[in-house]
């Protein structure tokens, strides 16, 4: 099955933890997944809680579109805090999206799956402007709603 495919079978609310890797930072990771109109991708509400930083207890936020584009390729957009702009990335292998011709401030990519019904898998790899993306926040969810 397509990534679109998987996601959109298996829309509703996601709770589980996100840790960052190479650290013993965890937080709690909460994805809603809301279907598109006409089943053509879905929308990804995204948070992630940390009360181990009071002065930033919601570490981090954005709403993602995953779709399929007319010439079939699978595309997402994602709207997040620490840009002015959105990130468009481009499904390179299933579940790997990775930056386009438009770029980014800083360099990314996403890995999101459905491992199997009521499981999800959101990975965000990322580094300093000018460097290379490393995996960091790994969150592992489960559908509770």
């Amino acid at each position: 099955m397509a990534t679109v495919d998987d996601l959109v079978a298996n829309p509703g609310l996601y709770i589980g933890i996100d840790s960052v890797k190479g650290t013993d930072l965890r937080g709690a990771a909460r994805i809603v997944i809301t279907r598109l109109p006409g089943n053509s991708g879905v929308t990804l509400d995204y948070e992630v809680l940390n009360p181990a930083h009071p002065d930033r207890i919601r570490g981090h936020v954005e709403h993602t579109i995953v779709a399929r584009t007319n010439g079939g390729a699978t595309i997402m957009v994602i709207g997040h805090p620490h840009a002015s702009s959105v990130a468009i990335l481009r499904e390179t292998a299933p579940g790997v999206f990775e930056l386009g011709d438009d770029g980014s401030p800083f360099p990314m990519k996403v890995e999101v799956s459905v491992p199997e019904p009521g499981r999800l898998r959101h990975v965000w790899w990322y580094g300093a402007p000018g460097g290379v993306a490393d995996e960091r926040d790994v969150s592992e969810l489960r559908r509770v709603g």
